[in-house]
């Protein structure tokens, strides 16, 4: 019986050190992951957040950093998110700058906002408007920070799927390196 209690003992102690290294804990009314990451802005003029998991790539191995992914979701499920890519194959790489394309392929800037469809249960597709290169659409990032912490910015622009479009205003984002 002594052993057990000490073994019980150890565990309780195991799990409460582990909950004091931790530096900050994850407040169960938000969505968000960490206290500084963010994606949210207004889809035809409703705010949305993508809150949860949001993240930029890995940390680049270089001192250029030759391309930015941001992306994040609604919930914890995935139905709902929305992804940016930036790609910069020059020397200088992304820099704190505003970068802009509008149905063009000169600059490889893209934006994704995707929702997944159920129908009884079953996944049967993924709805999804894209902007930036393609014709009748455009997209505007602007990088307010890039450190080695992540990526911190705002954008704009008009996604399409097929016929169909949503007006992308007031974005913004803080989305820390993976």
């Amino acid at each position: 019986m002594k052993t057990f209690k000490s073994l019980i003992f150890l565990m309780l102690l195991s799990f409460v050190t582990t909950l004091l290294g931790c530096d900050k804990m994850e407040d169960p009314n938000t969505d968000t992951i960490h206290d500084e990451s963010f994606l949210t802005c207004k889809i035809n003029g409703e705010l949305r957040k993508f809150n949860y998991a949001v993240n930029a790539n890995d940390k680049p191995a270089t001192e250029v950093e030759h391309f930015v992914v941001i992306g994040g979701w609604e919930k914890e499920d995935m139905n709902i998110g929305f992804g940016i890519s930036l790609l910069i194959p020059e020397k200088e790489g992304v820099k704190e700058t505003t970068y802009s394309v509008a149905g063009t392929n000169t600059l490889e800037l893209d934006a994704d906002y995707y929702i997944q469809n159920w129908n009884g249960g079953k996944h049967t597709g993924t709805t999804v408007y894209s902007g930036g290169r393609s014709d009748g659409t455009n997209f505007t990032l602007t990088i307010t920070s890039l450190t080695k912490w992540g990526v911190k910015g705002t954008f704009s622009g008009r996604l399409q799927n097929g016929s169909a479009y949503v007006v992308v205003t007031d974005g913004k984002f803080s989305a820390p390196y993976n």
